[in-house]
């Protein structure tokens, strides 16, 4: 029997990975990525392609970010011929709405957020925490429906931060333990593997902190 899957990747290095100062000239979901991340989703491309082999049949969400839709339009060719794919551009897993950044303003936001707690804190002239928990709520329980009577492949292409959040509401971690976590790096990726008892397991886990974000200087 096989087990479907969900495998969540991160975008390809983008010009905000390398230059917060792109806030000042591009909205966030407009940025571009890098040559570097180009070559990433390529390399990237022929890793999923393996992973994909034996997959007749795969779902393909992908945030509407401007960075997670260039990767996935530079993977999709690399993939077998032989496996049909579904794609669709996913607005419940956008990133977070930061609001008006800038390159000034980021740093006093930013460790505002962390002392606040990133599940807890809203944007000033952006998104709560609590939105993009509801709305990535509801993307989980979309493609846990997908998978419930179907053994079909999805494959995710998110945001760092995103990401995370979303491993935490499929594996249920508690917040502490999903603040001790960090992002993953530009085209990494975990898989979920969904059990005959409908609960998934995570095939690596993330990199730690040496202590919960909120509470580091």
């Amino acid at each position: 029997m096989k087990y479907p899957r969900i495998i969540i990747c991160r975008h390809a290095e983008s010009i905000e990975d390398v230059d917060n100062n792109i806030y000042d000239v591009l909205p966030d979901l407009q940025i571009p990525l890098t040559e570097k991340g180009v070559q990433q989703a390529h390399n990237f491309g022929a890793v999923l392609a393996q992973l994909l082999k034996d997959s007749a049949y795969t779902r393909f969400y992908t945030s509407p970010g401007v960075r997670n839709v260039q990767t996935l339009q530079i993977v999709l060719p690399k993939l077998p011929s032989t496996t049909n794919i579904h794609v669709e551009v996913e607005p419940l897993i956008v990133k977070q709405d930061w609001g008006t950044i800038t390159a000034e303003n980021r740093p006093g936001i930013e460790a505002e957020r962390y002392k606040t707690g990133v599940l807890r804190y809203t944007f000033p002239t952006g998104e709560s925490a609590a939105s993009l928990l509801s709305r990535l709520s509801a993307f989980k329980e979309k493609v846990f429906a997908i998978q419930k009577d179907s053994a079909q492949d999805i494959v995710v292409f998110s945001h760092g931060f995103e990401f995370r959040v979303l491993l935490m509401l499929i594996m249920g971690w508690k917040e502490e333990l999903f603040e001790s976590f960090g992002n993953l790096g530009n085209c990494e990726y975990r898989i979920l593997t969904r059990q005959e008892d409908g609960v998934y397991l995570l095939n690596k886990p993330l990199r730690k902190h040496g202590q919960p974000i909120t509470r580091l200087a």
